[in-house]
Formats: C-alpha cells, structure tokens, sequence
C-alpha cells in the first residue's frame, strides 16, 4: 500500500513541480520585482529595518514577532536536508538557482503578506487574516476562499509536517541512535505544550527560538568557509558552471539544476504557497507595505543565506555526493541524498560532535517549522467558522487541533523518508498554485500600496495606511481607522 502511495505522489509531484511551477513562480517573482521597482535592491536597508518595528496590542503581535513566526516556518528542514537534496539531484549548480530564486520570491512572498494584512479582519480579539481572506473580500470569491482554506488546512495540519518530523527524527537516530519513535514523541510533547498558549506564545517560541538557530548555524558555516578559504573560488566556479549544465564531472542538466533551484527554493522560502499570509496577518503595523517589507526581508535570511550556508559546509567540506555518480571526497558512494550531507560537513571541523549539532540545528528549525504549521493551519480553521454565532465550535476546532497535530507529528516521525518528502512536496505545491490566483489578481493593490508607501518615506514621514485615502471593497475600514486613529487624527488637524 505504501509503495501505491509512493507511486501516485512522485506521479502528481511530476506534474506539479514541472515547468509550469518554474513560469509561475520564477516568472511572478521577475514581473513583480519589475512592476514594484525592484524594491528588495532599491530599498534593502529599509526592508530589514521593518523587521524591528514595534507595535503589538491586543489584538496583534509586533512586527519582530511576526518576523519570527513566519520564519520558524521558512527556516526549517528544507535549510539543510533541502538544500542536500537538491545537490545530490540538481548537482552544485542547483545552490545558485535557490540563491536567483530567493531574490525574486522575496517580491511574491512582499506581494502575499502586504495583501494579507490589508485585508484582515478580528476575530475573537485577535487579527486573522489569510489567503482565503483575500479571495473573498478582495475579489468577492467566497466559495474559492472556503476551498483554500481547506486545501491550506488539510495541507498544514496532516502533509506538511511529514518531512519536518522524519528529518528530525532520523538526524537524532544518526547521531545518537536514539530510536525514531522517542523523538517523534518528545517533539509532539513540545508542540502540544506550545500551540496550547496560543499566537501570543506561538511567536513569543519563535521570537527566542529563531534568531538563536539561526546565528549559530550561520557561526560553523563562516568557521567551515575559514578552514577551506582557499578552496572557495573553485567551489564558486563549480556552482556556477554547473547551474548551466557546463560541469561534465556533476553530470546534472541545466534543467534538472533549474528544477531542483526552484523546488527546493520554494519549499524553504515558502514564498506565494500561501504560509507566510496568516503569521503577517497576524501582526500590529501602521501600513501594510510595513509588513511585507519584513516578510520579503525574511525571504532573503532564509534563502538567500541561510541556504547558502548549507550548500557552503556541504561544497566546501566535500562531502556530498550526485546523482550522476560523483562523490565527494568526504562521503561514502550510495548515500542518496539528505541530511547526512550535512552531518559529515559538521563533522569536518566538530568531529563527532557534528552529527549532534546537526541534529540539535535541525530539531531548532523544523520544530519552529511545527508551530507554524500549526498556526496556519488554525487560521484555515477560524475562516471557515469566522461567523460570530460560530464561536463556540471555533473554540471546540482549536481543542482538536492542539490535541491532533501532536499525534499526526509522532506518526510522521516513524515514516519512510519517501514518503515524507513526497507527501510534503505535493502540500506545498497544491497549495502553492491555489494561492498564487489570488496573489496575482490582487497584486495592483500592492502597487497602490507601495506608491503610497513610498510617498509617505519620501515626504520624511512613518508611513500609515488610511483607509479614507485608499481603499476598496472587502477592507475593513473600521479596524485600520481604530489601529492609525492618533496618526489621522493629526493629519486632518
């Protein structure tokens, strides 16, 4: 049966991460990055200082906060095993395609998280804002908004989490021997323990959690580049010649690097599948353009360099190996690709101690990865419940998932890896291609918005939305006048 299974996913996987997936996404992320101006250059310095803008309330959770939640999600399993799995498949070359990628997601992923704040609503007293939001205030598609939120929910909730929960369990297996089936209940523990408190301690995890990883991670891999500085220009040149296919050693294709690039960029950066979109929600800013800035900032930490610095300790180190058959002098021939990469690049400079650390980084990156599934998954769950009349069974919804997704992520510790991989690729690229519609669709109010934004700056002021100056249907008007009512009211003094 699981060989059945197996065979339909890497079927529909074939189709949903083919060419198409590159012309939506790659050619979304160039238009748009052409169409705002080329803001994540042109306004770089601004972009990463919107990371650190404070205002969270009641309601809402700052802009840090937010920050960190939507990267527990990105900085996760596709950071090291991703990045592994893409080289054994698409060779060194695939490493430059994620870095390409990363750029011009980060414009689909500004466009995603400015719409979903725009048009977010409260419910319960807390900001909720989505996808699904989009659609049917943004363009009035109720019904297409109901299948989103179910295609995000089922695909958050049950397949997503698959590929986070094995990885972690296998990386401490390797390491430690520890059986699968203890990690996979100490995690389940731990996101119970979590989730139970709610977005407020949702992001207060990830706010500790996330730049701690993440520094850390980024210390062994200047340590590994200091140890191999002079093998540098030749790692850089075997990235780039294979990335077109010019390597004959890597044997990969341009076409498999592209592939490869794309995919695994995609599933770290999390950029137009929809993800990002509740936890930006989620947050107190003045302007939404505020909150995609940061967004699109996180794009870059995560793929731009914290993918760089997996795919440097894997080259640099050497120990890796393709699918063409070449080996690194570092790794054993017939290791298949995966985490193990990474743990003997560790082990170059940590000795023994790599595999441990490796398993340590990776259970910090795909455990925050949980939380946010978990999140974005209740949001999904508030949509289809957000009538007032509806608060009780929310409440009833969110006591089964708390309780649920801990159990579903013990079994996803025990799968094949496969299956993991495969059913959390499929997750990712359904959602992705329902999401990116609405995110299309709606993009001239991004426009708008950054026009507005950008204005604002120019004038030497805080820029803030008002909704009298700029708005449509589906916005609720209410709810930004109430969160900028101090700023409008000195305007119109």
């Amino acid at each position: 049966m699981l060989n059945n299974l197996n065979d339909f996913v890497n079927w529909a996987n074939g189709y949903i991460w083919g060419i198409g997936m590159l012309i939506l996404i790659g050619g979304t992320g160039i238009y748009f990055t052409i169409r705002l101006k080329f803001f994540q250059f042109v306004r770089f310095k601004d972009m990463w200082s919107r990371i650190i803008d404070k205002g969270d309330s009641e309601s809402g959770i700052s802009s840090f906060a937010s920050f960190c939640t939507t990267m527990a999600m990105r900085i996760g399993t596709g950071n090291i095993a991703g990045v592994a799995v893409a080289i054994y498949h698409g060779g060194p070359g695939a490493l430059f395609w994620m870095i390409l990628i990363g750029m011009t997601n980060s414009a689909v992923c500004f466009a995603e998280c400015t719409l979903g704040q725009l048009y977010k609503i409260r419910v319960d007293g807390e900001y909720r804002g989505s996808g699904a939001y989009c659609a049917e205030r943004g363009l009035g598609w109720k019904a297409y908004g109901t299948f989103m939120a179910i295609v995000l929910g089922v695909a958050t909730a049950i397949f997503m989490p698959a590929a986070a929960t094995y990885t972690i369990s296998d990386a401490f297996n390797q390491a430690t021997g520890i059986p699968m089936a203890v990690t996979s209940a100490v995690i389940a523990l731990l996101l119970f323990i979590t989730v139970f408190g709610g977005i407020k301690r949702i992001s207060s995890v990830a706010a500790t959690i996330v730049p701690f990883m993440t520094g850390i991670y980024m210390l062994v891999t200047f340590i590994v580049i200091g140890l191999n500085i002079s093998r540098v220009p030749q790692v850089i040149s075997d990235i780039i010649s294979s990335a077109f296919g010019l390597n004959a050693v890597f044997g990969a294709t341009i076409g498999a690097a592209i592939q490869q690039g794309v995919k695994r960029g995609t599933f770290s950066s999390a950029s137009g599948m929809g993800e990002a979109t509740p936890p930006a929600a989620a947050a107190e800013t003045s302007h939404p353009i505020k909150q995609g800035l940061s967004n699109a900032a996180g794009v870059w930490l995560d793929t731009v360099v914290v993918c760089t610095c997996s795919g440097l300790l894997i080259l640099l180190a050497d120990t890796f190996n393709t699918s063409s058959g070449y080996v690194g002098s570092g790794m054993t021939a017939g290791v298949e690709g995966g985490v193990v990469y990474v743990q003997a690049a560790a082990n170059t400079v940590m000795g023994s101690l790599g595999n441990i650390f490796v398993a340590i980084m990776l259970l910090l990156f795909s455990f925050t990865c949980l939380i946010s599934y978990y999140y974005e998954s209740e949001t999904s769950a508030m949509y289809l419940l957000q009538r007032p009349e509806q608060q009780r069974a929310r409440k009833i919804v969110t006591k089964i998932l708390q309780f649920g997704m801990p159990i579903l992520v013990f079994l996803w510790g025990i799968i094949e890896s496969d299956t993991a991989w495969g059913l959390s690729d499929l997750a990712l690229g359904t959602t992705t291609w329902v999401n990116m519609l609405i995110v299309i669709l709606l993009f001239p109010k991004c426009i708008f918005l950054y026009n507005d934004y950008v204005d604002q700056m120019n004038a030497g002021q805080d820029p803030y939305y008002d909704p009298d100056k700029l708005s449509w249907k589906g916005v609720d008007v209410q709810l930004w006048k109430e969160i900028n009512a101090k700023r409008i009211e000195a305007t119109n003094k």
